[in-house]
């Protein structure tokens, strides 16, 4: 690949860049929260069955991704090598989210399976066209090691903040109380009206993303060798990005972390509707502590990683999501929590959720900052720009936190025998108290393994000086 001249991100180039995450927020949000539960509650599918549907789509992701990343690390346009891609995505993924909350209304699982299944994979192909090509973009952006957290920093905000007003629309505005309804949750018609406006943000946020970062493709890396996509190539690429220590370390993390988080947000809605018994205007305030915990992620997570190094904070990180995220619902399990209805239970849970919001997010940041680092040491290794394999894992980690945990949540479920279509405080006390022990302690091990598989990523901030200047000094050289 070229080298071309390396400037610093303008502010404005970074604002442009991180809009296009407001399409990842509105469909990882989406799935996450509502997904399962409308096919489940309100559509009525079994739980094995939705989370079935939402794991096959993330297989496959699984073959998808790579394949993008390979075929757009590849690709020869006036265009470059990524843009053509995320300006194909904007109009299918938007068709495909809004169809998935229409599904016809019929009690006939098999036809509810195959259209949540189809439309699904429809979305996910989709994102991956959006996803992979435009990750890719920060280790071309700029080689520096804190500018690229900075600029995963305005990707991972925008993402937060277009997941949380998407939630927060569809609490107050679409799944509000009605006449109709008196909880709004439960209106089959409302998810319809929630995915058109979701799929309007989706793609003028994709377009946004593509349009306000097209002046740079004549300084980005290009595929000035004229290499085309091939099979065995991809395979031979595969091998590449696999055999690279640090990358392993990173996607054995990410895909537990991803397990785990997906979990607890799928289960998310059962947990504030059935556990806590919250209604919806009192889940929206909540979301507000979302909202808090990711601007403070944004605004200090790069200045704690500047003093120190990425993995350490990384570890410093994970080890409070490990500590604070299931302790409400162990402390409840235990008697220590208030009771439902109790004044103090909301700001109890609001602070908790800023805190626990804050350390997810400077994680996700932080990751996505170590893969950009791991693209220029594989460099130095292959000779080879592969952003797009290498960005492929983190693209799909945001997917399976729908799919593993989707499918785990779907299990979960079935297992504890939750029943369908019922209101708050209607779930007997042994389902409810089965509900906590599942997104309670059950969770801990995962968060466990993934601490211990993120302390062994090794590459430090003077590793990545090192290799930096090899690189520099090979370019010039030739």
């Amino acid at each position: 690949m070229s080298e071309k001249p390396q400037r610093s991100v303008t502010l404005p180039t970074r604002i442009l860049y991180g809009t296009g995450s407001v399409a990842d927020g509105v469909k990882n949000t989406t799935f996450n929260t509502f997904l399962l539960f409308f096919y489940t509650q309100v559509a009525g599918l079994s739980g094995s069955m939705a989370g079935a549907a939402i794991f096959i789509a993330l297989l496959v992701d699984a073959v998808t991704d790579p394949l993008l990343g390979s075929i757009s690390d590849n690709f020869r346009s006036r265009w470059g090598r990524r843009h053509p891609f995320i300006y194909a995505s904007a109009a299918p993924m938007a068709i495909c989210f809004v169809a998935l909350f229409s599904p016809p209304e019929t009690s006939n699982q098999t036809t509810l399976f195959l259209w949540m299944l189809a439309f699904s994979v429809g979305v996910r192909v989709s994102m991956t066209l959006y996803a992979v090509p435009s990750s890719a973009l920060v280790a071309e952006m700029t080689p520096n090691y804190d500018e690229r957290t900075s600029l995963v920093s305005f990707r991972v905000l925008f993402g937060w903040i277009g997941g949380i007003t998407t939630v927060q629309v569809g609490y107050l505005v679409f799944f509000a109380p009605s006449p109709e309804f008196a909880d709004g949750r439960l209106n089959f018609d409302a998810y319809g009206d929630y995915a058109m406006a979701g799929a309007i943000a989706i793609f003028c946020a994709i377009m946004i993303c593509g349009i306000g970062t097209h002046r740079l493709i004549p300084n980005l890396h290009e595929n000035a060798e004229g290499v085309s996509f091939t099979f065995r190539g991809f395979v031979r690429e595969l091998k590449d990005v696999f055999s690279n220590k640090a990358y392993l370390v990173l996607v054995f993390a990410i895909l537990t972390i991803a397990t785990a988080t997906g979990f607890t947000d799928n289960m998310g809605l059962y947990v504030n509707t059935y556990f806590w018994e919250l209604s919806t205007a009192q889940i929206a305030l909540l979301v507000y502590g979302a909202l808090v915990g990711t601007l403070l992620a944004f605004m200090f997570t790069s200045t704690i990683a500047a003093r120190t190094d990425k993995r350490t904070t990384a570890i410093a990180y994970m080890t409070g999501i490990l500590i604070i995220g299931p302790l409400p619902v162990c402390l409840r399990l235990l008697g220590l929590m208030p009771e439902n209805g109790h004044p103090a239970l909301v700001p109890v849970l609001w602070v908790w959720t800023m805190t626990i919001v804050f350390v997810a997010v400077g994680t996700t940041i932080l990751v996505g900052s170590m893969i950009a680092d791991i693209i220029d040491q594989s460099e130095l290794k292959t000779g080879k720009r592969q952003e797009g394999m290498f960005n492929a894992a983190f693209a799909l980690t945001s997917k399976a936190t729908s799919g593993l945990g989707g499918l785990v949540a779907g299990i979960a479920l079935d297992v504890v025998a939750f029943p369908t279509g019922v209101a708050p405080g209607e779930v007997d006390t042994d389902t409810i108290f089965a509900l906590g022990l599942a997104v309670g302690p059950g969770i801990l091990l995962f968060w466990i393994i993934a601490l211990v598989i993120v302390a062994r990523y090794p590459l430090t901030r003077a590793d990545h000086a090192q290799i930096i200047r090899e690189l520099n000094e090979r370019r010039a050289a030739s």
